[in-house]
């Protein structure tokens, strides 16, 4: 199951949409269903949809761009792990459920190493 993954500037998850939930569009405004507080993203920035290829993300003219994997792009095939950049937000395309319970178990692991112990009573 595909999810997109909006990561905190630590790599930390912040949230995170099910792409089989229909057409996602990310962006700041209201109209978008993906909505993420970025004052550099577009009200509607970019939408990623499912087509025979598979996902496939595709800017809406937004004002600042999008870039995968480093390059501007316009219309983009993605792949597993594919990193996504608009406005100052980073975000992961993952590709399958156990890639996303691997994900959420090596965030408890770093939590662990930063919160305090718990005292047994």
């Amino acid at each position: 199951m595909p999810y997109l993954i909006h990561r905190d500037t630590d790599g930390a998850t912040i949230q995170f949409w099910n792409l089989h939930d229909g057409p996602t569009t990310i962006g700041r405004g209201e109209e978008s269903n993906a909505q993420v507080d970025d004052g550099e993203l577009s009200r509607q920035h970019f939408t990623i949809t499912h087509q025979a290829a598979g996902f496939v993300l595709k800017d809406l003219t937004s004002t600042n761009g999008t870039t995968v994997n480093g390059q501007p792009v316009a219309e983009q095939a993605l792949r597993p792990n594919d990193i996504i950049r608009a406005g100052k937000s980073t975000f992961v395309y993952m590709d399958g459920l156990r890639t996303m319970a691997g994900k959420i178990d090596q965030d408890l692991k770093d939590l662990s190493r930063v919160a305090p112990p718990k005292k047994s009573t």
